[in-house]
């Protein structure tokens, strides 16, 4: 608890004096400041349809064949001057369409989600204060996961499933030189979330939630990144540290990517008893480009969940396929193994578009 203690004064004193310090850096990088283009307000989003064929075995966890629009996504943004630049999203998830022996209704109604609804000032032009709820960065997926800017149907267990994907406080975000700092995102959310999720959308829910995310890119798409978050589970004793990391690497036609976390947790959670104190797992991800359009995918992951002693572990092969329209095609096959999770074995295919 005192390390705890320490971790958060020490993340403070990074958002709180973390403005004088960074813009004092970019002082010494350049004699005056870039002044910021400003636009009006503009909308756009996203949407996927999803298939899912689970075997019979893992049926019974994930319920039968579906067709369903998996994510219908709305955001808008607007840049008026340093001080009031708002951000929202909202999101639609899990609007079952078809369900093998049953209507388009029994799976449940759709949900409506507050993804993102936040403002920007910023005090110079690399560094900004966010206030509202966001997307917490802890590796790179969680930041990215538009379906129709990642390779594969599914996501990996750990980009999601034992953390707080959302923060509903303060963040300051320094976007950093190579010859001084990285990018980093300092942030603090004092109680709980905004607009929370229901809690059959949620495995936990979280508050009091504190990190850092280091960023250093190389290229376009090359990036090393490290996660430190610590975050409480709402109505219980729980408290959690997590520490992870993220990479990304091309190689001429192959494409490289990798995350990985350590959760440390203590404290009693009656409606979640756990079998371990020690949360971690990782996955790899190699995406092979074949010819101009198509790429073939595959990705392993393991997990070992604090409430089973058995890891969770699943090998995934699809072909995903992006012209130069705004549409992804994705097919991929899982098979699944030990813990079982949100991910099932079967087929899933998707096809997603920006708009």
């Amino acid at each position: 608890m005192r390390y705890l203690s320490t971790l958060n004064v020490f993340l403070l004193s990074l958002l709180v004096g973390g403005i004088h310090t960074a813009a004092a850096a970019e002082e010494s990088l350049q004699d005056a400041p870039v002044p910021l283009k400003m636009s009006e307000f503009s909308l756009s989003g996203y949407g996927s349809f999803t298939f899912n064929a689970p075997t019979a075995a893992d049926a019974p966890a994930g319920g039968p064949m579906n067709l369903s629009l998996d994510e219908l996504s709305l955001f808008g943004s607007g840049h008026f001057n340093q001080i009031l630049n708002p951000f929202f999203e909202v999101e639609m998830d899990n609007d079952t369409l078809l369900q093998q022996g049953g209507n388009p209704y029994s799976a449940g109604a759709p949900h409506v989600v507050l993804e993102r609804l936040y403002n920007d000032s910023y005090f110079t032009n690399k560094l900004s204060l966010r206030i509202g709820k966001m997307l917490s960065p802890v590796g790179y997926w969680n930041l990215v996961h538009a379906a129709p800017l990642m390779l594969t149907t599914t996501r990996p267990d750990i980009t999601y499933y034992g953390f707080s994907e959302f923060v509903t406080g303060a963040s300051l975000l320094y976007s950093g030189d190579m010859r001084l700092l990285p990018d980093m995102q300092v942030y603090m959310q004092p109680g709980g979330e905004l607009h929370p999720r229901t809690l059959d959308l949620v495995i936990r829910e979280y508050e009091h939630i504190s990190g850092l995310h280091l960023n250093w890119p190389s290229g376009l798409e090359d990036r090393l990144g490290l996660s430190i978050q610590h975050a409480q589970i709402k109505d219980t004793t729980v408290e959690q540290t997590l520490i992870g990391f993220n990479y990304s690497k091309e190689f001429d036609r192959l494409a490289f990517d990798s995350e990985g976390i350590h959760t440390h947790i203590s404290g009693t959670d009656v409606s979640q008893p756990r079998v371990q104190d020690n949360e971690w797992g990782a996955y790899a991800q190699g995406a092979y480009t074949l010819r101009d359009y198509w790429k073939l995918v595959g990705r392993y992951e393991y997990f070992a969940e604090r409430t089973s002693m058995t890891a969770s572990r699943n090998a995934l092969l699809g072909v995903n396929y992006k012209t130069e329209s705004p549409y992804v095609w994705k097919l991929e096959y899982i098979k699944q193994y030990g813990n079982l999770l949100d991910i099932q074995t079967g087929l899933y295919a998707s096809v997603s578009r920006m708009f």
